[in-house]
C-alpha cells in the first residue's frame, strides 16, 4: 500500500506540472477521470449538506445528485457523510476554535458566510490544488459572481455552475407581466419589445402610463408594484454605475463622482416619485407588494427573481418576464442583473486534512449531470419546466452573465436608500452630498481592496 500511495503522489506531482503548463497557455484541462478506481482507501469525508446537494429529496435532480455522488463513492473508493445539521456554518468559530474539524466540504449562501471569511475559518479555494480549478469560469463562475467569495487576496467559495436550478434563483430584479391584462388592455406584449429592441427607457415609461387602468370594479390597477429600494438598485445598475470605476493607470476611484453620473441618477429618481401614487405602488413589504400584483391590483411587479417564481408561477395564469431596461448609452448591448448572494456555494474549513482528495473528489462530483451535460440541454429543461417560454430564459440567463454585485453587508443600499428616504425632496447631487463621507470611506476600506483581490485572482478587468 506506501508503494501505491507513492505512485499516485508521484503521479499528482506529474498532473500539477501539466496543469501549470496548460493554464500558462490559458488552457484549462479536464481532469475527471484522472484519478484510477480504489485509490483513496475508503477515506471517510464529511459534506455538511444533505445527500442530495443542492436539490430536494425526491427531485428529478435530487435523485440524479445522489447517483453521482455513489458513483463516486465507488469511484475514488472513499465514504461520504452527509451531515445536515443546519447550524453547522453559524458555529464553525466554535467548532475550529476548539480543534474539531466540523466538516470537509460544506454549502452554504455567501451571505452566511461574510464573517467567516473575515475570522480565517475557510480554506482559500485558490490554494486548492488541481484538479479543481477556480478560474475555470464555465465550470465554477468568474469574477463577477465569485466576488461575494473573494476577500484579502484569497477566493473562499465556488458555484456549481453546471447544475441546474442551482445560481440563477439569486439573480435580481426583474419585471413580472401579466400578459392576460396585456391582452384585455389591447396593448403588445412587452416581450416583443424586448426582442426587437425597442425595450428602452423612454419605451418603459410609456407603458407605465398606458398599463394604468380601472378595473370593472372601478379600482385603479397600477401598471407597477415595487419596493422603492429595489427598484432604486436595480435601475442604478442598469445605468452602467457600480461603486468604483478603474482609472487608465489601474487604479480605482469612486464611481459615483464619474461624468454623467448625476444624469442618469436623476432619471432613476424622477420617473420613479413622478409615477409614484399615480401609475407605480407598493406593498407594506416585498411579499405584500408581489400580492398586489397576484391580486390584479397592479399589471406588473419588479422583484427577486427567486421569491417572484415562488409566488406568481402557481398563481398567475400567463405571465412573461422583463429585464430593466438600459439607460440609452448602454442600449443594445447585454441585458444587466445584479445580486447580493448566491445560494448552493461550495466552501471548506480552514482545518481540512485531505486537501488533494477532498479537491479530486468535488472536482468530480460538480461535472455536468448526465443528460443535461450541455447548456441547450438546460435551457431546454428551464424552457419547458420553469419559465415556460425561451424569451424569459434568454433574458434571465443574460442578466445571469452581466450580473452586477450588489454588497448588502457594505453599504451596497446606501445609495439607492437614500433616494427612497429623499422621496424627491433632494436633488442627486445633494443626496451624493450628504452621504459623500460614508460612501468614500466605504469605498476605499471595502470596494477598493475588494477588486484589487479580484485582480490577483483573475487579472485586471
Amino acid at each position: 500500500m506506501r508503494c501505491l500511495k507513492t505512485f499516485f503522489a508521484f503521479l499528482f506531482v506529474i498532473v500539477f506540472f501539466v496543469s501549470c503548463a496548460s493554464q500558462s497557455a490559458e488552457v484549462i484541462p479536464d481532469y475527471s477521470g484522472e484519478f484510477e478506481q480504489n485509490t483513496f482507501d475508503g477515506l471517510e469525508l464529511t459534506f455538511a449538506m444533505s445527500p442530495y446537494i443542492c436539490y430536494e429529496q425526491d427531485s428529478l435532480f435530487g435523485d440524479i445528485a445522489k447517483a453521482r455522488v455513489a458513483e463516486i463513492e465507488e469511484k475514488y473508493d472513499v465514504k461520504i457523510i452527509f451531515d445536515e445539521n443546519e447550524s453547522l456554518v453559524s458555529n464553525l468559530f466554535y467548532s475550529i476554535s476548539s480543534g474539531i474539524k466540523p466538516c470537509d466540504v460544506m454549502l452554504s449562501t455567501s451571505f452566511e458566510l461574510y464573517s467567516q471569511m473575515r475570522a480565517d475559518l475557510l480554506f482559500p479555494v485558490d490554494n486548492m490544488p488541481t484538479p479543481l480549478v477556480y478560474s475555470n469560469t464555465e465550470k465554477w463562475g468568474g469574477r463577477e459572481k465569485l466576488i461575494t467569495y473573494a476577500y484579502d487576496n484569497h477566493l473562499y467559495g465556488i458555484l456549481p455552475m453546471y447544475w441546474p436550478e442551482t445560481i440563477w434563483k439569486q439573480v435580481d430584479h426583474f419585471f413580472f407581466v401579466n400578459e392576460n391584462i396585456i391582452s384585455n388592455l389591447g396593448q403588445t406584449d412587452p416581450r416583443e419589445f424586448v426582442e426587437n429592441g425597442e425595450w428602452t427607457r423612454a419605451k418603459y415609461e410609456e407603458v407605465l402610463n398606458s398599463y394604468t387602468h380601472t378595473n370593472m370594479s372601478g379600482e385603479t390597477v397600477y401598471a407597477l408594484a415595487v419596493e422603492p429600494a429595489h427598484y432604486f438598485s436595480i435601475a442604478i445598475k442598469t445605468s452602467g454605475i457600480d461603486y468604483v470605476v478603474e482609472k487608465e493607470d489601474g487604479t480605482y476611484a469612486n464611481a459615483f463622482l464619474e461624468p454623467g453620473v448625476v444624469d442618469k441618477l436623476t432619471w432613476v429618481s424622477d420617473t420613479f416619485w413622478n409615477n409614484w401614487e399615480v401609475n407605480i405602488t407598493r406593498g407594506s413589504d416585498t411579499f405584500s407588494t408581489i400580492a398586489k400584483f397576484v391580486n390584479e391590483e397592479s399589471v406588473m411587479v419588479l422583484t427577486h427573481l427567486y421569491y417572484g417564481l415562488e409566488d406568481i408561477q402557481y398563481e398567475v395564469e400567463n405571465f412573461g418576464i422583463l429585464p430593466f431596461p438600459l439607460s440609452d448609452d448602454l442600449h443594445g448591448t447585454g441585458w444587466i442583473g445584479q445580486f447580493e448572494f448566491y445560494n448552493n456555494g461550495i466552501s471548506f474549513p480552514t482545518n481540512i486534512e485531505a486537501i488533494d482528495e477532498i479537491a479530486v473528489v468535488v472536482n468530480d462530483i460538480f461535472e455536468p449531470l448526465p443528460g443535461y451535460e450541455t447548456e441547450e440541454q438546460r435551457f431546454e429543461y428551464y424552457d419547458r419546466y420553469v419559465f415556460h417560454d425561451s424569451r424569459d430564459t434568454k433574458v434571465i440567463f443574460e442578466c445571469l452573465e452581466n450580473c452586477r454585485y450588489l454588497p448588502y453587508n457594505d453599504n451596497g443600499y446606501l445609495i439607492p436608500n437614500a433616494i427612497n428616504n429623499a422621496k424627491g425632496g433632494k436633488s442627486i447631487s445633494q443626496i451624493l452630498e450628504a452621504n459623500a463621507e460614508i460612501m468614500q470611506t466605504t469605498i476605499e476600506e471595502v470596494y477598493i481592496p475588494l477588486e484589487e483581490t479580484c485582480d490577483l485572482l483573475w487579472g485586471s478587468n
